[in-house]
Order: structure tokens, then C-alpha cells, then sequence
């Protein structure tokens, strides 16, 4: 009986002791893909030969590995081919483009009829809704490809929207809205490029003129050390299902894509307004449509 007891507590001990050595093992194996998450590296998952189970397991996370670079790399050449085939489209197009809008504006100089003068304003926007389309399509993928560089300093932002705001004042008159104006009279000063900033708030001003039905406002305000900066309009178009996804390249709630939008303004600016450190959020309440930028105020 003793015996037993004494085998029962040796094979007790060993089983332990096999047990602890797993858990060792498979910690090194954690280790090393925590390692691996944050790297971009060839490595592979290494075991000692001395446990079939983790050595197995090993294998596998290693296969996986193997299938996520080689996708990653395949995403990589996909994404540098589309970068480099809008590019070559955008200066390929743009010489024709702007010969083709010459004509347009000397037709519409000639003693034109109603209808064919008509027609030669459909044809110019037509052309103009293109070009739009391949200045942001350039737009993006340099953005993408990191190869915009901003030149950022001390920039009073206040001012910025202020010119911006101006700039649409016509845009606002033909569709027959005054919309509410808040903008403070004293700098916000903010680390940020002019021309950024600049393409940011026309964006988003010509995305409300686009969608927008009325009830515009434009305020900033500074809280707690930032800018906060508002743009609202009313908007039957835009639906809370579309709201995560107004900064996607490409996305529009226009489904017919028969307005002047391409899906890209918003997924530029809210990319200029990271890399400046900035925040820029959209929200729908109440039939009201808002977006939201805010950029911390440089210390004086």
C-alpha cells in the first residue's frame, strides 16, 4: 500500500513538474509573439525540441505568420499599384480635361439658343465634377503614401475660417441661405500648416452646401486649452447607419452619385486633421448633421 502511495506521489510530482515546464514554454512562445505583433520582421516562433505539443503549436503559429506577411505584402503591391495608377491618370487627364473646359467656356460665349446653352453648362459641370474627382484622387494617395509634406507653425486657425467661410459666401447666396457665423474675434493660435487647414474647412463647407438643407451654422469656440470648431446644417440625406463611415475613402450617401461629391473630401480632411494632432468627428441628432474639429491651442 505503501508502495502505491509512494508511486501515485512520484507520478503526482512528475506530472507537476511537466506542467510547469508547459506553461514556461508556452509563456517563451507568448513572449515571442508579443515580440512580433509591434515588428516588422522575418522571425519565426522557436521551441525547444524537447515538448511534440508545443512544437506542433509553434508550427502552426508560424505557418499563420507566414500566410499574414505574405498577405501583407500582397496588400502592400496592390496599394502602391493603385497609388501609382491614379496618379499617372490624374496628370494623363488633367492636360485634356482643361482643353476640352477652353472650349466649353468660348461655346458659351457664342450667341447660343436656350437649349444648347443649357447643354454647354451640363457639359461644363460635367468636366468640372471629373476634375474635382482627380485632384482628390491626387490628393489622397499622396496623403496615403506619406509624400505630402505640411509645413506646420504657429497659425491662428480663427483666421483660416474666417477666409474659408468668405470664400463660399456665394455658394450660400445661391441657395438662398444666411447661415449663423460665431467666430471669435481673438487668435486661436494652433500648430498647424495654412494650406491644411484650409483645404480641411472647404471640405467640410462644401460637403454641408452639398448635403446640407438649410440651417447652417459655422462656430468656434475655445474649451479647456482647445480649439473646438462646428459646422451643422440640416440634412435629410444623411443617416445614422452612415455616420462611422463618412471619413471611408470613396463612401457617399449619394447613391445615384448625380450630385458634385466624389467620397473623398471628408476622408481627406480627416486625415490632414490627424496629422496635425488634431480630432474630427461627425454626428446626426435630431435631423441635424454636425462636424466636429478640434485642435489643441498652442501654449503662449
Amino acid at each position: 500500500m505503501m508502495v502505491l502511495c509512494i508511486l501515485l506521489a512520484m507520478l503526482s510530482l512528475v506530472l507537476s513538474l511537466k506542467l510547469i515546464y508547459q506553461r514556461k514554454l508556452v509563456q517563451k512562445v507568448k513572449k515571442q509573439i508579443d515580440f512580433l505583433i509591434d515588428r516588422d520582421t522575418q522571425t519565426e516562433i522557436m521551441v525547444e525540441k524537447t515538448d511534440g505539443t508545443i512544437q506542433d503549436l509553434a508550427a502552426s503559429i508560424n505557418h499563420l505568420l507566414k500566410k499574414y506577411r505574405s498577405m501583407g505584402q500582397e496588400i502592400e503591391r496592390s496599394d502602391t499599384l493603385f497609388r501609382d495608377t491614379i496618379t499617372s491618370l490624374s496628370h494623363d487627364l488633367r492636360t485634356p480635361l482643361a482643353t476640352a473646359n477652353g472650349y466649353i467656356q468660348l461655346l458659351q460665349k457664342q450667341d447660343l439658343t436656350g437649349e444648347q446653352k443649357e447643354y454647354a453648362t451640363i457639359a461644363g459641370e460635367r468636366i468640372s465634377a471629373v476634375k474635382l474627382l482627380l485632384d482628390q484622387l491626387f490628393e489622397f494617395v499622396r496623403i496615403e503614401a506619406d509624400e505630402l509634406k505640411l509645413n506646420c507653425r504657429n497659425t491662428d486657425i480663427h483666421s483660416v475660417l474666417r477666409d474659408v467661410v468668405a470664400s463660399y459666401y456665394g455658394d450660400f447666396e445661391q441657395k438662398k441661405c444666411v447661415p449663423y457665423i460665431v467666430i471669435p474675434n481673438p487668435p486661436a493660435i494652433i500648430w498647424g500648416d495654412p494650406d491644411a487647414l484650409t483645404r480641411i474647412f472647404s471640405n467640410v463647407v462644401y460637403n454641408a452646401l452639398v448635403h446640407g438643407e438649410g440651417n447652417y451654422q459655422i462656430t468656434a469656440a475655445i474649451e479647456e486649452a482647445q480649439t473646438v470648431i462646428t459646422i451643422k446644417n440640416a440634412s435629410s440625406s444623411i443617416q445614422q447607419e452612415d455616420i462611422p463611415h463618412l471619413f471611408d475613402r470613396f463612401y457617399t450617401t449619394d447613391q445615384s452619385r448625380t450630385k458634385k461629391t466624389t467620397g473623398l473630401g471628408l476622408a481627406i480632411a480627416q486625415r490632414l486633421v490627424t496629422r496635425m494632432g488634431g480630432q474630427i468627428v461627425a454626428s446626426l441628432q435630431n435631423g441635424i448633421f454636425a462636424i466636429q474639429v478640434v485642435f489643441p491651442i498652442v501654449n503662449s
